[in-house]
């Protein structure tokens, strides 16, 4: 039992040493223009609010970049919780978790998405997993809530590279 025990603890060490660092931007930059019609707010606890009233125009959310010093290889996953309030549009590729990806060689790809529910819901969580064919540079991440109109918040980003 003791030898059983023991060989437990040291599973759950490696396991706890194993764990992912979440690589998320730490700052985030409003775009967009705050006016009449959309808003957004990064709160001191870090949560952003958006609100749009009628989905004209581009819409608003946050952006930030990340930069990797040694490239990225394997796969990356990413992704939020949003919670909405009477969130409307034709598609909700706007309200989502968007990422532009640059790879080494400086080819791009673009619109990988993590994409919310619309409606009215509590926290969901969502996320996406891409497997890179190559490796992977830098990021441009973006918290979109544009064409859409109605209130979300977003918490929790996170971006995993395995």
């Amino acid at each position: 039992m003791k030898k059983f025990f023991v060989m437990a603890l040291l599973c759950a060490a490696a396991f706890a040493g194993a764990a992912e660092k979440n690589l998320a931007p730490a700052k985030w930059h409003v775009y967009g223009k705050n006016d009449a019609n959309q808003q957004t707010v990064i709160t001191k606890e870090g949560i952003i609010n958006s609100s749009v009233k009628t989905p004209q125009g581009y819409g608003t959310g946050v952006v930030s970049s990340l930069h990797f010093a040694q490239p990225l290889t394997g796969s990356i996953t990413f992704g939020a919780e949003s919670k909405a309030e009477d969130v409307k549009g034709k598609s909700f590729y706007g309200y989502s978790v968007y990422l532009d990806l640059t790879f080494a060689d400086g080819k791009k790809l673009y619109g990988k998405t993590a994409i919310f529910s619309g409606g009215t819901h509590d926290w969901e969580k969502k996320s996406t997993t891409v497997k890179l064919e190559k490796p992977l540079k830098s990021v441009n991440f973006y918290i979109l809530f544009r064409n859409v109109s109605g209130k979300a918040s977003f918490r929790n980003i996170f971006f995993y590279n395995k």
